[in-house]
């Protein structure tokens, strides 16, 4: 086990606890912050305090994303006046330090998740206030650019996803880039913001505001989303909220508490719910369903079939934004991709008959869920919903799903005038 800071840092970040596990809680300092955000009176860092849990070590690893930020930029340009004078010397070069935007920061946090952190299923972001703006921006570009986000929660705790006040106080005395991301109705939090409410697959999210918070305000730190928000209201002020004092804390408890319900501790959370057929006679005229009866498909057959339809269809209504759309597109692709292939050995004789075709089918979709049917960007979603969506294209007359060799409305039309039934 790897306890010691120092001996696990990777790029920009410091891991607290590395026991290799599939799964990792991140933490994000804010504007002016670093390591010690976290630390309480006795230098037991936040991270320390959930790494104690067993709970927690059997199944995260532990660690800080760190970046520069100072408030003024004196301090960085002394530094930097001073490297470029060493760098002159074949002695040591080192990085130049310098306040960057929020924009450009979430930038290097998608790097190090790409590169430095892969190995993880899913990470659990904890983020102090300017840090939750950067987590967000980091979230916002993986939505923007349809890329898998391994991010399936979001824990906000006093974040200024609205601004802060005193961030327009503060650029009376500095020109810090990071200040103006911070200021209250700036274009870029507006951008952010807007992306963040039309998206429907992004992680879930918890926001934590204190009380007796004189910079953020709780109408900044709990935005209005499209669902009802889960605002935890905790007694603290803006830098004790992210540094509790014990495991008795009450902020130390919700966020222990959240975790454990959540996406990669065993909790189901993040999973639509399973709907179940309200009555046999469910879909009965529908497209989908005459093609099951006219090749022959046995009623319990059908009845799964009803049911699994019945869930995508829940699915596509839940997740119905125009970026879920053309998200869907590619994932229903490749369900049909899955059926044609076995539709093909059933023409030629490789399969028995339609009954076995159809539970093929259906297999090789469960089988696929997590490989060619993956669906990263919405880990909501289990392998009925994607064998659903196979009976979704069936229901349509522009989509050739079959289930017998004679295929076609006429030959559909046909037989069910000839007396098929259910």
């Amino acid at each position: 086990m790897v306890g010691l800071r120092e001996a696990a840092n990777v790029g920009m970040i410091n891991f607290v606890k590395k026991n290799n596990r599939n799964h990792l809680i991140l933490f994000i300092h804010g504007f002016t912050g670093n390591s010690s955000t976290w630390k309480n009176g006795g230098q037991t860092s936040f991270g320390e305090l959930l790494g104690n849990q067993q709970a927690i070590s059997d199944k995260f690893d532990i660690a800080e994303f760190e970046y520069f930020t100072r408030l003024t930029n004196a301090y960085a340009k002394a530094m930097n006046t001073w490297k470029r004078f060493k760098s002159l010397f074949p002695v040591s070069q080192g990085k130049l330090a310098k306040n960057i935007s929020v924009d450009e920061i979430s930038e290097l946090l998608r790097t190090e998740i790409r590169f430095n952190l892969q190995q993880y299923d899913n990470i659990i972001i904890i983020a102090h206030s300017m840090g939750g703006l950067v987590a967000k921006s980091c979230i916002v570009k993986d939505i923007e650019n349809s890329v898998p986000s391994k991010i399936s929660m979001f824990i906000s705790l006093a974040v200024p996803h609205l601004g802060a006040e005193l961030a327009t106080f503060g650029k009376l005395v500095s020109s810090n880039v990071q200040i103006e991301g911070l200021s209250p109705l700036n274009e870029y939090l507006q951008k952010i913001n807007g992306i963040w409410l039309k998206a429907s697959q992004r992680p879930e999210t918890k926001y934590f505001f204190g009380t007796y918070d004189s910079i953020v305000a709780k109408t900044s730190a709990v935005p209005a989303d499209k669902e009802l928000q889960d605002a935890i209201s905790v007694a603290e002020t803006h830098s004790s909220i992210c540094k509790p004092e014990d495991e008795e804390t009450t902020v130390f408890k919700a966020v222990l508490n959240l975790i454990l319900e959540g996406p990669g501790a065993g909790g189901n959370n993040n999973l639509l719910p399973i709907q179940t057929l309200p009555s046999d006679d469910e879909f009965k005229d529908e497209l989908f369903v005459l093609k099951l009866i006219v090749a022959d498909i046995h009623s319990t057959s059908v009845k799964d079939a009803k049911e699994m339809f019945l869930n995508a269809e829940f699915m596509r209504k839940k997740f119905d934004s125009d970026d879920d759309r053309n998200r869907f597109l590619e994932l229903y692709a490749k369900v049909r991709k899955i059926y044609k292939d076995l539709y093909s050995e059933f023409i030629h004789g490789g399969i028995a008959n339609s009954g076995v075709l159809l539970s093929q089918v259906h297999q090789k979709i469960l089988a696929e869920d997590r490989e060619f049917l993956n669906s990263a960007f919405l880990p909501a979603l289990h392998a009925m919903h994607k064998q659903g969506m196979l009976h979704q294209l069936a229901n349509s007359d522009e989509q050739d799903i079959w289930w017998s060799k004679d295929t076609g409305l006429k030959f559909l039309r046909a037989a069910l005038e000839g007396g098929a039934s259910d």
